[in-house]
């Protein structure tokens, strides 16, 4: 929505109204290769810069079909708001503008060829981040008392609620009960994640010692996850990420940085409520 729908419509017709800058006014400061590197460096835009440039530099011997190219043009001007019959955008030329329009798919045919052969091991080491579980946790003050909460629910007595509560006289007070998740397991702390790596859906774990509580589990859900979808792109993503941080670190001298990997939000199939995870539970 843009100003004149909602009824705005600034006066600029005064005096005072500041004078419209073109793009002639600006051009005498990148009259040199020189000047535009220094003055683009001191920018903010530098990194992404040197990132974009690298990617460039890869993806400069890849080419889309001519099918395809026309696709994605009609997809580009859509996406930017411009008319094919008459394309303008920031001052580019309808060459540029369509090189613009077919540089994602290049990057992604790139991504493609040159990290696809890796994805397997990747995703082994990533697994243990891409699994989901959603956990209930009660946390007892004494063992004693958490192993009979444990006896009485694998027996089929009682639930894990329901036996935490009727053994709240013996653990000095009812126990702090939380729901956790759903979360990656790798996320968990190293005594939950041993607890619950490996078991199904459905299972009463414990007790296990976690920080000052005696802690016992039931997973209500696992979800597990595939090399397939959207996994599967965001890993090439990553794998991409790490590589032209790995060649920024070559050019310029400086350690890479580490690359901050995303968990993904996955659905809430079992319409649990999402709580935040205690920070003791988490690794």
């Amino acid at each position: 929505m843009n100003l004149a729908e909602i009824g705005y419509v600034p006066d600029v017709s005064q005096d005072s109204s500041p004078r419209v800058v073109k793009l002639g006014d600006i051009l005498p400061v990148f009259s040199n290769f020189d000047t535009v590197l220094t003055s683009v460096k001191s920018y903010p835009l530098w990194p992404a810069l040197i990132r974009e440039a690298l990617l460039d530099k890869a993806i400069s011997g890849i080419s889309c079909e001519d099918s395809e190219i026309d696709l994605l043009w009609e997809e580009w001007c859509l996406k930017n708001e411009v008319d094919p019959s008459q394309p303008k955008y920031e001052g580019l030329s309808v060459p540029e503008m369509r090189l613009a329009a077919s540089r994602e798919r290049r990057v992604e045919i790139f991504k493609e060829k040159t990290f696809s052969k890796h994805l397997p091991e990747y995703f082994r080491a990533r697994k243990g981040d891409l699994d989901r579980v959603t956990l209930e946790v009660v946390q007892f003050h004494h063992h004693a008392v958490a192993e009979e909460a444990l006896f009485r629910c694998r027996g089929g007595e009682q639930i894990l609620e329901v036996a935490a509560h009727e053994l709240a006289h013996r653990d000095g007070g009812e126990p702090p009960m939380k729901r956790v998740g759903p979360i990656g397991i790798g996320r968990l702390g190293a005594g939950l994640a041993s607890l619950v790596t490996g078991s199904q859906a459905g299972a009463i774990l414990g007790p296990k010692k976690v920080g000052q509580f005696h802690v016992v589990v039931r997973i209500i859900e696992i979800q597990n996850s595939a090399l397939e979808g959207r996994t599967r792109q965001r890993l090439l993503e990553e794998l991409l990420n790490q590589w032209i941080e790995q060649q920024i670190s070559a050019m310029t001298g400086r350690p890479p940085k580490p690359i901050k990997l995303q968990e993904e939000v996955a659905p809430n199939s079992a319409n649990i409520p999402l709580t935040k995870t205690p920070p003791a539970l988490l690794s």
